[in-house]
């Protein structure tokens, strides 16, 4: 294809709307084998009617779950009193929704998912390292959400088969471990029901692939979450009761760090919450290709801290009565729905309940977007459902669900360690989408592997360069060499502690210096501009100005 005719082309295929500002891409890449197939084409604007209840109802669900609940009390175990454990999660939510909603705004522009959004900042190939990232990490999600699912099945078969007095002795023995305690009680039926499960959820998903809106998803997103929330209702309910609705001895407990060791849990319970939605701040586009106008997907997801504050103050409450009743804190939604609901059918019902509200962020958040980044290594013979299927043999590999049985391996071998490395790819996504590009790029180059977005053989070095460098600014150098040496200079463990924070400033400043002084000099003379003012093309800039509008 000459120059001219590229060009020509690049404008001809790209209709803009300018009533929604968006962009819909009227030609196909079937000859594009490893760019291209109808899963990541981008979704006509006459299929993109999500509303803003609908992200709304997604976020909601996602909230109202077993980690949500949990994720407050884990400030107990780093020394932090109630207060303190409230403000990491509200202040957590309140910086990953920065990200979140830049990153949605591309999906609903361009309407294609995350991964090929990726390329126009990492290259048509480069953009395989985050989404491998984001499919590996969301993998790991999976696996500890299947552990949930297994767990509340057990406990509703202890239950029916009035095996709670055994799960109480355990708990009192072991208060640390309550997520692991049910799967020893009968481990043959816990695995039985785990492999169970992942065939049910693989039947949902094959029935609901991207190409036609995800409908079924849709109906689950209006009105699973509503109805999971009942279940958080039943068990709040019950254990108030028991407790004689006393349960403010959880609040009498104090903080029992100060000084630096105060602000060195703080930052890393800040963080942590933040990496606890970092992939979905990385995946929302996922979603949001959907998206009826950029006010919908932007109204739907502002109430994600609110929400998951007022969780996290329902679980602390919640927790705080069990204290008074069982004289232990069971912060374990699943094994205290188990203990404390006296009725059988409403203890079933509860727990049933709960799962349900797993499922849904199960496959939000750790299934759709995960499949994209692995359909994403070959498009043409890896179909969206084909990624689903690695991300369940990822899931078993990983193991992931062991990370969840104690809290500081929960925060500082899990959420820390994976959101370092998202907020490293993060920054690069953020830095170049709304400060460089500001929200434009050639869409159609996102498909053609001799495009615009081909950079050094398909990979943008800036890209590269910033990630790799970023991650040895943040990680001590023990955790990826043999080596004794714990801290590359003074005060890098405050920066790993300070995880997903550091990396996306450490990346994304790292990035924009080498795109200005480098890579677009060299790699992308035609995009003209400055740092102050963004970059663009002249193409780009006769489609938004509406020179191929629709008809």
């Amino acid at each position: 294809m000459t120059e001219e005719r590229e060009t020509s082309e690049r404008v001809e295929a790209t209709k803009f709307y300018p009533d929604k500002g968006y962009l819909e891409l009227e030609r196909k890449f079937p000859e594009e084998k490893y760019l291209w197939n109808e899963d990541v084409h981008p979704t006509p604007v006459k299929h993109r009617t999500w509303g803003s209840w609908t992200f709304f109802a997604i976020w909601f669900g996602m909230a109202m779950e077993v980690e949500s609940w949990a994720l407050v009390s884990i400030g107990y175990s780093f020394g932090l009193n109630w207060f303190w454990s409230l403000v990491s999660v509200a202040a957590g939510n309140l910086i990953v929704l920065v990200p979140m909603i830049i990153q949605s705004h591309g999906g609903a522009r361009y309407g294609i998912p995350e991964t090929p959004l990726t390329r126009s900042r990492w290259g048509i190939y480069g953009n395989w390292i985050p989404s491998l990232l984001r499919g590996i990490i969301g993998a790991g999600w999976w696996g500890i959400d299947t552990w949930i699912i297994s767990e509340a099945i057990g406990a509703m078969y202890l239950v029916l088969t009035h095996g709670t007095g055994l799960l109480l002795k355990l708990v009192s023995q072991n208060p640390a471990d309550l997520p692991f305690l049910i799967a020893t009680i009968n481990p043959d039926l816990f695995w039985g029901v785990f492999l169970l499960t992942i065939a049910a959820r693989l039947a949902i998903l094959y029935v609901s692939p991207p190409r036609t809106g995800q409908k079924v998803l849709k109906v689950v997103s209006w009105t699973v979450p509503f109805v999971s929330f009942a279940g958080f209702f039943i068990l709040f309910f019950n254990v108030m009761s028991m407790a004689s609705w006393h349960w403010q001895p959880i609040l009498d407990i104090p903080t029992t760090v100060s000084g630096s060791a105060f602000w060195y849990a703080l930052i890393g319970l800040i963080n942590a919450n933040v990496a606890f939605w970092a992939t979905m701040a990385l995946s929302m586009p996922d979603y949001t290709r959907f998206a009826k106008t950029q006010f919908a997907q932007t109204a739907g997801q502002l109430p994600l801290p609110l929400l998951m504050t007022a969780i996290g103050a329902f679980g602390l409450v919640t927790t705080g009565a069990s204290y008074v009743v069982f004289k232990t804190p069971i912060w374990d939604p699943i094994v205290l729905s188990a203990l404390s609901i006296s009725n059988p059918a409403l203890a079933i019902t509860a727990l049933f309940l709960l799962l349900l509200g797993v499922v849904v962020v199960n496959i939000y958040a750790d299934t759709v977007g995960p499949a994209y980044d692995f359909s994403n290594i070959y498009p043409k013979k890896l179909s969206w459902f084909a990624g689903v299927v690695i991300v369940v043999l990822v899931a078993g590999a990983l193991q992931s669900w062991t990370y969840y049985f104690n809290a500081f391996s929960y925060v500082e071998n899990w959420l820390l360690t994976y959101g370092a490395l998202l907020g490293g790819v993060e920054g690069i996504i953020v830095f170049d989408y709304a400060l460089l590009r500001r929200f434009k790029f050639e869409l159609f180059d996102i498909f053609y592997s001799k495009g615009r977005f081909r950079y050094f053989k398909g990979v943008n070095p800036a890209a590269v360069i910033a990630f790799v460098i970023s991650m040895i600014l943040v990680f001590p150098p023990n955790s990826y060499l043999p080596t004794s040496i714990s801290s590359l200079y003074p005060g890098q463990s405050w920066v790993f502690q300070d995880s997903w924070i550091s990396a996306i400033l450490l990346s994304g400043l790292i990035y924009t210096a080498l795109m200005v002084f480098w890579v677009i000099p060299r790699y992308q003379p035609w995009l003209r501009g400055s740092p102050l003012k963004g970059y663009t093309s002249k193409e780009t800039e006769e489609i938004f100005r509406g020179k191929r509008e629709k008809n």
